[in-house]
């Protein structure tokens, strides 16, 4: 649904793209073409149609949080549990909204491939700890460069006073969508993704009813946005583990995009802008890294407070925050190692010489990521470590922080 495009001022960040003075874009342009084999410029007609994604929103699961507020208090919310955990046939007369939400995720894209779902989750537990610090500091901290696609995390105050909480919430999704066999109908990985999907559209309708939302920033959550958070799940995900020295191959790259292409669609991401093949990813990464409108003072808070999620999370004991300095700091580093200092400066990050260590352990795990590719018994170890890591982490994490892995919204704004 396209709301009021007309009357929307012009997206500064659009006029971005054609701008080819720019030095950083001519860099990230020669980069692209290499990495893709073809120009990745977008002509004038693929421009003024990011413009239409950039003031849509999710019109099927709109209309089921505008269900929500005709319905008594919780109903809606209980329908939509029901109808995840046994099937819209299991609702008499279900209405009509929830319907049509379940007859879309539902129904089974042709293209869907499980063995690709299958191999994507076993590369994703594989990488162990150093996947959370790619997502993290590199996938997160990245999409705050977008100082408009920040906006709805500063005014519902989600990565500025409840960071750590919000971080486990978004950890638990993520494993929840990269267990082999999530993504069936009724499991957890597929219910995540449709609620986490509702929640967007509960947030979406709150910043437009707030009357706070500026609509030169686009629409609140919008689909060029949505977008662009599934490739820092995929693509940006595995450029950050590339730069420590781990190797993927193609078939496992694919496999990554294809399971990221599903729980885009899960999430209400139109198909036609979700990526079918690493080659798209990486194109639509440059056109969303052109059209990024300047940082503000909110990225630089934003990035502030998940620079300092190891301090908050360490207590209050010498030696445990004296761990979590260290921690902060080499965090620090790795994102100055692989966004630049240029975007380091403008989330406000402190230069720091912690980004050197990166690329010095890179040799060492080139080598053991070599005999990995060529000891099917090694790589199936990695894989089960991972996974037992991830089985350990996240429930202790969970109880810590109190995290709502129900995925229900925020009740109001922050400012």
């Amino acid at each position: 649904m396209v709301v009021g495009m007309q009357q929307l001022p012009t997206v500064e960040r659009l006029a971005r793209v054609g701008d080819h003075r720019r030095p950083s874009l001519r860099r990230q342009r020669r980069l692209f073409q290499w990495v893709v084999g073809s120009d990745p410029q977008p002509t004038d007609a693929q421009v003024e149609e990011l413009e239409r994604y950039l003031v849509m929103g999710d019109p099927l699961a709109d209309a089921v949080v505008k269900l929500y507020k005709e319905l008594p208090g919780g109903r809606g919310r209980a329908l939509l549990d029901q109808a995840l955990a046994h099937g819209i046939d299991t609702i008499s007369e279900p209405p009509r909204a929830l319907a049509e939400l379940f007859a879309q995720v539902d129904r089974e894209p042709i293209w869907l491939d499980r063995d690709k779902l299958a191999l994507a989750c076993q590369v994703s537990r594989r990488v162990g700890p150093w996947g959370e610090l790619s997502l993290r500091n590199l996938s997160l901290m990245g999409g705050y460069l977008g100082a408009a696609a920040a906006k709805p995390l500063v005014f519902t105050g989600q990565l500025e006073r409840v960071t750590p909480r919000r971080l486990v919430e978004t950890g638990k999704f993520w494993m929840d969508v990269t267990t082999i066999g999530g993504l069936e109908r009724f499991s957890e990985g597929f219910k995540s993704s449709v609620r986490v999907r509702i929640m967007h559209a509960q947030v979406r309708a709150m910043l437009l009813a707030s009357g706070k939302w500026d609509p030169a920033w686009g629409h609140p959550l919008n689909q060029a946005d949505s977008m662009a958070t599934i490739l820092e799940f995929s693509s940006i995900y595995m450029f950050g583990l590339r730069a420590l020295g781990f190797l993927f191959s193609r078939r496992e790259r694919e496999a990554i995009v294809h399971l990221w292409r599903y729980v885009g669609y899960l999430m209400g991401v139109d198909e036609r802008i979700l990526p079918t093949c690493e080659d798209d990813a990486n194109r639509a990464m440059y056109l969303m890294a052109a059209t990024l409108p300047p940082s503000d003072d909110d990225t630089r808070a934003l990035g502030t407070a998940l620079a300092d999620v190891p301090l908050q999370a360490a207590g209050t004991g010498w030696l445990r925050q004296r761990l979590a300095r260290v921690e902060r700091t080499l965090r620090i580093g790795y994102t100055r190692y692989v966004l630049g200092d240029h975007a380091g400066d403008a989330l406000g990050l402190p230069r720091t010489v912690a980004k050197y260590v990166w690329p010095a352990q890179v040799p060492l795990r080139l080598g053991f990521e070599l005999v990995r590719a060529s000891v099917p018994p090694v790589n199936r170890l990695c894989i089960k470590w991972g996974e037992r890591l991830a089985e350990q982490q996240f429930p202790r994490q969970i109880k810590q922080t109190n995290a709502d892995t129900s995925f229900s919204p925020v009740t109001r704004l922050s400012r």
